[in-house]
């Protein structure tokens, strides 16, 4: 009788080390596919930053103004922290915004209603909307949600180059943009 309450405790100990050694295996695992997707997620992005300019106008009357159509690609919103021309602190930034199809470049922003210009630390530059979605909302006659951005730079200095500092899912990135004509 004693040699099977022997055994029966032996039998137990042996499947529960067994059931711990798997959780440990199995924490483990997951902890390094965690750490490779994590991994994996920055150096794509690193790769892939996701603000890109698509277009350059400028105009003047008694400043320098230079509109750069901004579009984020990415799936989050970015923060623009600070803009440089010819690689010095710009001092009047506006970052516009658009809520129709009119894009924040080329002529009539001023008068469009629907293209506000606001500080660059006051919105953030949100995800391009797919082109499905655009279509939905131009039908409507959507006036609430912004569908384009751009960034205008006011002074008296003739930029050649625009550096965007800005961060995205707390990465630091920069974008040059050339704007010679």
């Amino acid at each position: 009788m004693q040699y099977i309450r022997e055994d029966i405790r032996l039998i137990y100990y042996i499947t529960n080390s067994t059931e711990v050694i798997t959780l440990k295996k199995t924490s483990l695992i997951i902890g390094f596919l965690s750490v490779f997707l994590v991994l994996s997620i920055f150096m794509y992005i690193t790769v892939n930053p996701p603000l890109s300019a698509n277009g350059v106008s400028s105009f003047s009357d008694d400043k320098m103004k230079i509109v750069v159509e901004i579009v984020n690609s990415g799936f989050s919103n970015i923060k623009i922290k600070s803009v440089l021309v010819n690689g010095n602190n710009a001092q009047n930034i506006e970052l516009g915004v658009s809520r129709t199809n009119h894009l924040v470049i080329g002529g009539g922003l001023e008068e469009d209603r629907y293209i506000t210009f606001h500080n660059i630390n006051e919105l953030e530059v949100q995800p391009e909307l797919p082109i499905e979605e655009l279509k939905r909302l131009n039908e409507k006659r959507d006036t609430q949600i912004i569908k384009h951005h751009g960034l205008r730079v006011i002074g008296k200095e003739i930029p050649e180059k625009i550096m965007i500092k800005y961060t995205y899912l707390g990465i630091p990135f920069s974008l040059e943009v050339d704007v010679k004509e």
